[in-house]
């Protein structure tokens, strides 16, 4: 696979002209944001990977040995390595086009079992919501750009929720690309609708907003005042991506007035092959497979002894839920080895109810305090 340089992107736009939902793909082609785009022939190339800001994305001819080799050899040597990356060096994201591309997936990627994200895109023509109105006392809502005296605190500070520099390439992209909005409570940032790519007369969203200030309708009000924003500037529409199973964040979008567009998916991997099994056991669990949730928990364990004690407490989760005390309580207690001690968290989950009271109980929760 040869990689291309910034300004021969233009010429693999047809081969990914189906993945139209994707701005990230125009907005590297364009050059407002990062973006590296691999294909196996320089002149007339019929197959191409492009890395993104919003995800990785495979197109083109899915039956040719010859490509499919390179590409697979270019996965692991140089990708899955975290040699090689837009924004994230730990996991891929990746949307196929052809369909036909996900039966040759396993041979891509032999190492890794396939993880499927059903994802929701939406477009926003015009705001619906009155977000003046709603603003709680003591916030206010600003934007960020080189007007306001503030701009570059205020960038800075935002550097610790997004790696603006993977997203944007410079600060000064960012600042003059990206509508940027964010809101304030004291002088402190608690929420912020994040630019995530522009490119042609369009631009793409997100929402993040701290913990400890959510349930205020904060993210509502930083989504709608950043796409009216948009489009006074003069972009035509804003575009919001999210998985379709994170029912608050397309409740926002459509709050805002986001209309949903498509329905696509993206295969997700994480490099490390034993997180990658975690992760297909939270996926399952998410689904109440918690049979196979304990299943991948088990590999986990069997081939690495030290993990991250959430990986515990939810096998212990996921054995609770199938009715197994005697192992639930096992892994609560290789969960406090290996340093849980969220005892309050611990208590309301539902599925350890029958366990409330009982020795082996009152036993582990004395250790998580």
């Amino acid at each position: 696979m040869i990689e291309l340089t910034l300004n021969e992107f233009e010429q693999c736009r047809p081969l990914f002209q189906e993945i139209e939902y994707s701005l990230s793909i125009q907005a590297a082609i364009e050059g407002n944001n990062p973006g590296r785009i691999f294909v196996d022939n320089k002149i007339q190339p019929s197959t191409a990977l492009a890395l993104t800001v919003e995800g990785y994305h495979l197109a083109g001819v899915h039956n040719n040995p010859t490509t499919n080799t390179a590409l697979r050899r270019l996965l692991k040597e140089r990708i899955f390595t975290g040699q090689i990356f837009v924004n994230g060096d730990w996991s891929m994201s990746l949307s196929i086009y052809p369909q036909t591309w996900e039966s040759k997936l396993p041979d891509l990627v032999p190492t890794h079992e396939i993880e499927k994200l059903d994802r929701y895109h939406y477009l926003c023509h015009a705001v619906q919501f009155d977000w003046r109105s709603h603003i709680p006392a003591g916030y206010s809502v600003r934007r960020v750009d080189r007007a306001l005296p503030e701009a570059p605190a205020l960038t800075e500070a935002l550097r610790g929720w997004i790696d603006i520099d993977e997203i944007w390439g410079t600060v000064d992209n960012f600042l003059d690309k990206a509508v940027s909005i964010c809101i304030l409570h004291g002088d402190q940032i608690v929420s912020w609708c994040t630019p995530d790519c522009v490119a042609g007369d369009r631009i793409d969203v997100g929402i993040i907003t701290d913990p400890a200030h959510r349930r205020r309708g904060l993210a509502t009000i930083a989504v709608a005042a950043t796409v009216e924003q948009c489009l006074d500037q003069g972009f035509s529409a804003v575009g919001w991506h999210c998985n379709a199973g994170n029912i608050p964040s397309w409740k926002t979008a459509e709050k805002v007035g986001f209309q949903r567009h498509c329905h696509y998916t993206y295969y997700y991997y994480i490099y490390d092959p034993i997180d990658h099994l975690a992760e297909l056991g939270w996926y399952h669990f998410k689904l109440g497979h918690y049979a196979k949730t304990t299943a991948y928990y088990d590999q986990v364990f069997a081939q690495r002894d030290d993990n991250p004690d959430y990986y515990y407490h939810l096998a212990a989760v996921a054995w609770a839920e199938l009715g197994n005390s005697t192992q639930a309580l096992n892994y609560l207690h290789a969960a406090v080895d290996h340093g849980w001690t969220s005892a309050a968290y611990t208590k309301q989950v539902a599925a350890f109810e029958p366990l409330h009271g009982t020795r082996g109980w009152n036993a582990v929760l004395a250790r998580m305090s």
